[in-house]
């Protein structure tokens, strides 16, 4: 058996000396200083063209600007298994500084319920912030529909269930349209199979479902063109006049219900990569560039921090537990 010094035993136990310590930590320091060196990959679990790809390319090249040195910020697009295997990837990645994903809350809460997957740990991610504030959703007609407002469908649903027309089970957009008609008092019909929001609002505009519930965003380019009215808001404070909205229903829950985009590294990312990051990001976000762009769709670019970031997924959680139950296909 060969000999093991002193100091060996000391390092393998966990107890290295003080000049040791010293040295690694110099050495953790020039790196961190030096960081980054190379390009940073951003996985995004998602196909191209939706929602989260569009934000992530916007975005990324401008946090860019803010790195404190010259790289890239690479989109990568690991579509499969409704974002499982790209979140699973990015969580399973190097805790370097050079990978971070995007997440859907509360649709990864949605996908480890329905597929059970043990891939990631949300509580483990290293959080880095998020795009903007979260999209909160609206229910709307057809500019055609002889409903006109909140009430006429109140009626129509005491007749006969409300049809939705909505995403399948996976979809964030199902448990908006569930959880959202329990708590505006609607019976409802899903009719389900459409394959993005852009598929199951054109359903609605042209009368293949009664209404729709559809996220702020996938809403209001409808509106401008005539060709959508929105008959109540699940925000606060409707962003739309003169139609009922979360107060004035005296429902504060349908607030709740919204798309949020949290960004994240994988668990162990160290701080120091995590605060450049994370600067870079909420910098970004109120870039000229970014802000014209969030003007033009329809979004809110407020920055948040890691700390909000953890807060909205504990807050999404406790919604989605407390609806868990609704939300089982029949």
């Amino acid at each position: 058996m060969a000999d093991i010094t002193r100091r060996e035993l000391m390092i393998s136990a966990g107890i290295a000396a003080p000049a040791l310590l010293t040295a690694c930590d110099a050495r953790d320091r020039v790196e961190a200083a030096d960081y980054p060196e190379r390009d940073i990959q951003f996985v995004i679990p998602y196909a191209p063209g939706g929602g989260f790809d569009i934000y992530v390319r916007v975005v990324a090249p401008v946090m860019e600007k803010y790195l404190p040195r010259k790289v890239s910020i690479v989109p990568l697009n690991v579509a499969s298994g409704a974002g499982s295997r790209g979140v699973a990837q990015a969580y399973r990645a190097r805790p370097d500084g050079y990978t971070m994903t995007i997440l859907n809350i509360p649709g990864m809460f949605i996908l480890q319920a329905q597929q059970g997957t043990t891939a990631f740990d949300l509580d483990r991610f290293t959080w880095i912030g998020a795009m903007g504030e979260g999209e909160k959703y609206f229910i709307s007609v057809g500019a055609n529909s002889p409903l006109k407002t909140f009430d006429d469908l109140k009626q129509l649903s005491a007749q006969r269930p409300v049809k939705l027309s909505v995403t399948g089970p996976e979809g964030t957009a199902y448990m908006a349209a569930v959880v959202g008609s329990e708590l505006m008092g609607l019976r409802t019909q899903l009719i389900t199979g459409y394959r993005g929001s852009a598929d199951y609002v054109v359903a609605a505009e042209r009368g293949g479902s009664d209404a729709v519930v559809a996220a702020l965003p996938a809403t209001f380019p409808f509106r401008r063109g005539n060709q959508l009215r929105p008959l109540a808001s699940f925000e606060t404070k409707s962003s739309v006049p003169g139609i009922p909205d979360a107060t004035s229903l005296g429902k504060p829950e349908l607030d709740l219900i919204r798309v949020e985009r949290l960004v994240a590294a994988p668990p162990g990312t160290p701080p120091e990569a995590v605060n450049v990051l994370s600067t870079a990001l909420a910098k970004a976000l109120v870039d000229p560039v970014v802000v014209k762009w969030a003007a033009e769709n329809d979004v809110v670019m407020k920055p948040k921090t890691p700390q909000e970031a953890v807060a909205i997924l504990n807050e999404q959680r406790a919604f989605f537990e407390k609806w868990k139950s609704s939300l089982s296909p029949s």
